[in-house]
């Protein structure tokens, strides 16, 4: 586990409260725990459950530890018993069938999603989309209304309809570390069944 953390590294942390996500940085590391800089101040607690995750040359890494002391915005976090590779990409994706409605010069396009991921989604749609182009959706996550911007990247055309495969884009962080945990929730929940 020391080998993947080194000063200045990137994490996502987060508790079992949405509200409480943030990204962080590590900024020290000791003999039993390490110390992150969270990226705004939050309230966490000495021995609340923490979850981290961060990307690295092998994939996304996660674990699950406790928080060992706080002091401010700067927490001690206990190093893990254990960690585990999610997935090679810079995000998990996750399989729905959430139906959305894209807006785009005015015009209102139904839309299912197939995939998401805090980094963009796959959808299909009846009509074919613009390549490059900006679609505004809302998209319902843990009661939580985030207001996104899409832009496809790729389109593939079937006898029925289209699927559109693209990103996010001027998401905010607060979006992106719910969508995060919101599909990090759920990659965990599928690999349990």
């Amino acid at each position: 586990m020391r080998k993947l953390l080194s000063e200045n590294k990137d994490f996502y942390i987060i508790s079992r409260s949405i509200d409480n996500a943030s990204a962080c940085k590590v900024t020290e590391i000791n003999e039993d725990c390490f110390k992150i800089k969270l990226s705004q101040p939050l309230k966490y607690e000495k021995d609340e459950s923490v979850e981290l995750f961060s990307m690295t040359d092998k994939g996304q890494v996660y674990f699950e530890t406790l928080v060992k002391e706080v002091d401010n915005d700067i927490l001690s976090i206990w190093f893990p018993l254990s960690f585990k590779y999610l997935q090679r990409r810079q995000y998990i994706r996750i399989k729905t069938d959430l139906n959305i409605q894209l807006l785009f010069d005015g015009n209102n396009i139904q839309a299912k999603a197939l995939d998401l991921s805090a980094g963009g989604l796959k959808i299909y749609t009846d009509c074919m989309l613009t390549l490059l182009n900006n679609y505004n959706l809302n998209i319902n996550i843990d009661n939580k209304e985030l207001e996104l911007v899409f832009n496809p990247i790729r389109i593939e055309t079937f006898e029925k309809g289209f699927i559109s495969s693209g990103k996010f884009v001027n998401i905010s962080n607060f979006d992106k570390v719910t969508l995060v945990q919101y599909c990090l929730r759920k990659y965990i929940e599928n690999s349990i069944k």
